[in-house]
């Protein structure tokens, strides 16, 4: 319990620090509100009232209204702003969700709040769902298997290098698309190489799609692998990264 109570504090602290403390309130607010609706232990309400707190995110007048909490201007502001609202309301649905199949009391406002602002999760998820972080946080008995450290460094070191191969990737290798019409894709590379534009037929067009599709999956594999690295360290299991596509065999696994 204790420890649940250090990574809400730490990850309150976090936002205040970046986002400020009008942008703090704000999530608090939606807290607030969205553990009100799950007293009444009512799911259809719950995924309602979800829906519309992330929808009014994105509609005017709530939009503007709901960004002039942030009086901060740094760099990546709308993918944190958006990011932090988003999983806010989606842990909150997670959370009255649960509180609607428990059968005995309610779950309390600080079990809400030391589920969102678990910081690693905060921003960029993966949405961990509230029975199993509430259920593992909550454990007394902190242990490892043998070589889970060892295990941890190995999965560190890998998504670090994956994490350089996508940075040059995504900086020095880009694709632009024709339109349909064009019987041709130009592949133009930056720096030197952009003089060189690159005229690929039809096959050639789809393995490049292909790749297309694996560089997204790589992107979230390392999102997922920095966030659930330092999860692990935390002593929790958290969900695991998605699979790639060369990976399915099964329709039903997409």
């Amino acid at each position: 319990m204790h420890r649940s109570v250090v990574y809400m504090l730490y990850g309150m602290l976090a936002v205040l620090g970046v986002m400020g403390s009008t942008y703090l309130k704000l999530l608090l607010a939606h807290c607030v509100l969205l553990y009100s609706v799950a007293l009444a232990k009512q799911k259809w309400l719950c995924f309602a009232a979800g829906l519309v707190s992330l929808a009014s995110f994105r509609l005017e007048p709530l939009s503007t209204w709901q960004n002039g909490f942030v009086t901060r201007t740094f760099d990546l502001q709308d993918v944190l702003v958006y990011g932090g609202s988003g999983f806010t309301i989606m842990r909150c649905m997670s959370f009255a969700l649960e509180n609607a199949e428990r059968k005995e009391g309610t779950y309390s406002i600080f079990d809400l709040l030391k589920y969102n602002f678990y910081l690693p999760f905060f921003f960029f998820g993966p949405i961990m769902t509230f029975d199993r972080f509430h259920a593992q946080v909550s454990t007394s008995e902190l242990s490892r298997k043998d070589n889970e450290m060892w295990n941890i460094r190995v999965h560190a070191f890998l998504h670090l290098g994956a994490i350089v191969a996508v940075d040059v990737f995504f900086h020095f290798f880009y694709i632009l698309t024709l339109p349909p019409s064009c019987p041709a894709v130009c592949l133009p590379l930056t720096g030197l190489f952009s003089l060189f534009p690159l005229f690929l037929d039809a096959h050639h067009t789809a393995g490049l799609a292909y790749s297309n599709l694996v560089y997204d999956w790589v992107k979230a594999a390392v999102m997922f692998g920095i966030i659930n690295t330092i999860a692990r360290l935390d002593h929790l299991d958290p969900p695991q990264p998605p699979k790639c596509i060369t990976m399915l065999y099964v329709f039903a696994e997409t």
